[in-house]
């Protein structure tokens, strides 16, 4: 619709343009063509200007569009992120916890089923019973 009017606007002052030529010089009929011609051509910079400035928005909103799906995809990437890191964080602490007890506790045991006759008793085992710790 609006390439209609834009080529019906032209199409009108291509033929103001002509008149002009045949109207003559310094009539008041020149003169008002020409007031005319003016506010013909006025218009259609002004719908020039509109047209471009809905070509420019339309640009802006499909780049913000496009940066907001690109921002929402880095948030997403984050977050799978420390997910992950999350999780790992809580194996690691398990590990820390849990590896320490079976070592202690399988030593404990060793030393343990060596002193079950009590007729010998190891100072080795009761050095290692004080500094067993199963926390830092």
């Amino acid at each position: 619709m609006e390439d209609e009017i834009m080529s019906l606007l032209n199409e009108e002052i291509k033929n103001q343009i002509s008149d002009l030529s045949e109207l003559e010089a310094g009539s008041s009929e020149k003169s008002r063509a020409i007031d005319d011609l003016t506010k013909l051509y006025k218009l259609k910079i002004e719908e020039t200007k509109n047209t471009l400035d809905d070509e420019e928005r339309e640009a802006r909103r499909r780049m913000e569009d496009r940066q907001f799906d690109d921002d929402l995809a880095v948030k997403e990437k984050q977050l799978k992120e420390q997910v992950k890191d999350r999780w790992i964080g809580i194996g690691k602490a398990a590990a820390e916890l849990v590896l320490p007890l079976i070592f202690y506790g399988a030593w404990m045991r060793k030393g343990l089923k060596f002193e079950e006759t009590g007729a010998f008793t190891s100072t080795t085992f009761r050095g290692l019973i004080n500094r067993f710790r199963p926390t830092k």
